[in-house]
């Protein structure tokens, strides 16, 4: 499923781009970048080890250009901000106490050769706000009162295959066939009425809507999310908010425990060293933008993820980059490179790479992730 953050930057900005050309005083997405660094600068860590940002956000305008302004007030509508914002903020693992409610206000525009912000975000956190209904937990079912087979009513097995998409299937734990997946978002739960793909009615631990499975194109995987269930979301018995599936995860929604297995040809794995030896690493640096005034120099860990995620260790602001694009690691005994499936690929000196074969990296390689292009370099020891 296209993230909504996307569609909305593309809608916009194309429309936007058109009126004002690309040099505006407040590009598009500048607008949806820095309401997610709102959020994550003023993230605390709840009691139970959880990150929580605010619910609530004031977008004040204030541009010179009285047509761009009344654009954008026309165009950023407050209820799809918070829609795209929220599922940014799943998809990052964040959690909320309340429905996120976003408010834009225009300011008066500034007087000549006066400094102002052309956007000011105010983010603050707002318990009075409620959960949309698909995301209200329901009451904590006492564990006397659950089940601890769960049963599938309706038909035994439900077939949301289709031809595109990486193939998988949900079993149940005797190895029975549930769910059949392929480019499709499926939700699980204990309600029927409430929209759920494969219902767990037996299991009263299970909520109404416990769990979504979604298929993410760009990174060619599933990733399941909790939908905010009041007894939490287990993979391979570790409690989770979001979690990329692989080929063989324990699955578990209260007392229900659902096998994830893919059905396509298995990616080969790397074989990785169990303790990595320091000092036999060479230093190593990536130059984004290359001799240019722009040029970043980041020196390298054992291992880096570049992509537009913000959760990425190397963040590119491309829209050719795809979240989790590539990875630079240290195999043990030399650089490697490996493009994680992304949809425009990973050039290195011009040469694609194939997806999910490390590639070794030699000193003055040029790497180029989207538009973004960068330069390997080992630093020798003086």
């Amino acid at each position: 499923m296209r993230n909504l953050f996307e569609r909305i930057n593309t809608l916009f900005g194309s429309w936007y781009e058109g009126l004002f050309g690309a040099g505006g005083e407040l590009p598009p997405r500048e607008v949806l970048r820095r309401l997610v660094i709102a959020a994550e600068e003023h993230r605390i860590e709840g009691l139970d080890g959880e990150l929580y940002v605010p619910n609530r956000y004031k977008l004040e305008i204030a541009l010179r250009n009285r047509e761009e302004q009344e654009a954008y007030l026309t165009f950023l509508r407050p209820e799809e901000l918070a829609d795209a914002l929220w599922q940014e903020l799943q998809q990052e693992g964040y959690r909320l106490r309340g429905g996120i409610v976003c408010e834009v206000v225009a300011q008066p525009a500034p007087a000549p050769h006066t400094q102002r912000q052309a956007l000011r975000i105010t983010a603050r956190f707002d318990p009075s706000i409620p959960l949309p209904p698909m995301m209200s937990a329901p009451r904590l079912i006492p564990a006397e009162e659950a089940t601890n087979v769960a049963s599938m009513p309706a038909a035994s097995m439900t077939d949301l295959a289709t031809s595109a998409g990486a193939r998988a299937v949900l079993k149940s734990e005797d190895g029975k066939p549930l769910l059949h997946l392929a480019n499709q978002t499926v939700t699980i739960g204990r309600s029927r009425s409430a929209g759920c793909d494969l219902v767990l009615e037996a299991d009263r631990q299970v909520s109404r809507r416990h769990a979504r499975i979604e298929w993410d194109a760009i990174a060619n995987n599933y990733v399941i999310y909790d939908l905010q269930s009041t007894n939490g979301l287990y993979v391979n018995e570790r409690r989770v908010d979001n979690r990329v599936l692989c080929s063989g995860d324990r699955i578990r929604m209260g007392k229900t425990v659902l096998i994830f297995e893919s059905t396509e040809p298995p990616v080969e794995k790397r074989e990785t060293a169990p303790v990595e030896d320091v000092s036999s690493r060479p230093a190593a640096v990536l130059r984004l933008n290359p001799d240019t005034p722009q040029q970043q120099v980041v020196s390298l860990p054992s291992e880096v993820l570049i992509g537009r995620a913000l959760t990425s260790n190397i963040v590119l602001e491309d829209s050719d980059a795809a979240m989790r694009h590539a990875v630079v690691r240290w195999d043990g005994s030399q650089w490697v490179i490996e493009d994680l499936g992304s949809v425009l690929g990973t050039l290195v000196n011009d040469a694609p790479l194939l997806p999910h074969k490390p590639r070794a990296l030699r000193s003055g390689d040029i790497i180029r992730v989207g538009k973004t292009s960068m330069r390997f370099d080992i630093i020798e020891e003086a």
